[in-house]
């Protein structure tokens, strides 16, 4: 009898490690805020900094950074909201951050992160910014006189002389409305 149950537990141990190595493990469990939706109406959007959950989300065609906002749950209490419109329509593949009202670094801090707005600074106040010299500030507001207003941070990278490493530079420093 016991040489009975010792080979069933055999067989159910090895049917068991088959179908373990079966499984693929770079499978998605859903825990990563990040949606799937099969339509050809949608956009993958995505959005980190102080929202409550940062991912990637996909959202009806023209969907406006409110839309997303939702999506994330919301800004967090630190979450800057000078720093985008919510009527900004938001475009696919993108992903756009929401920079913080108070330094991370100093935890006791009260006194919020000094801030440019980019829409209406002039070219003093956009040299204040790290990496920003006389000619991109200048082309800041030469895009700025011939575009109309920047909607979201992210759109600064349309400026000439503006990449990803001078915008990861100055996030957290730019604001777009009071």
């Amino acid at each position: 009898m016991i040489l009975k149950i010792c080979l069933v537990v055999a067989i159910v141990t090895i049917i068991g490690l088959v179908a373990f190595q079966m499984v693929d493990p770079n499978i998605s469990h859903g825990d990563d805020n990040t949606t799937f939706v099969d339509d050809n109406n949608t956009l993958t959007i995505g959005v980190t900094g102080e929202v409550a959950k940062p991912g990637e989300y996909v959202l009806s065609e023209g969907a406006c950074m409110e839309d997303l906002l939702a999506a994330a749950g919301g800004i967090t209490t630190n979450g800057d909201e000078r720093c985008f419109f919510l009527e900004a329509e938001v475009v696919a593949n993108n992903s756009y951050y929401i920079p913080p009202k108070y330094d991370h670094t100093d935890v006791c801090s009260e006194d919020p992160i000094v801030k440019v707005n980019i829409n209406e600074a002039d070219v003093e106040e956009l040299m204040t910014l790290n990496g920003f010299g006389e000619t991109v500030s200048e082309s800041l507001i030469d895009y700025r006189n011939e575009n109309g207003i920047f909607y979201t941070i992210e759109s600064i990278m349309n400026v000439t002389g503006i990449g990803n490493s001078k915008f990861n530079l100055c996030k957290n420093y730019i604001t777009l409305h009071d």
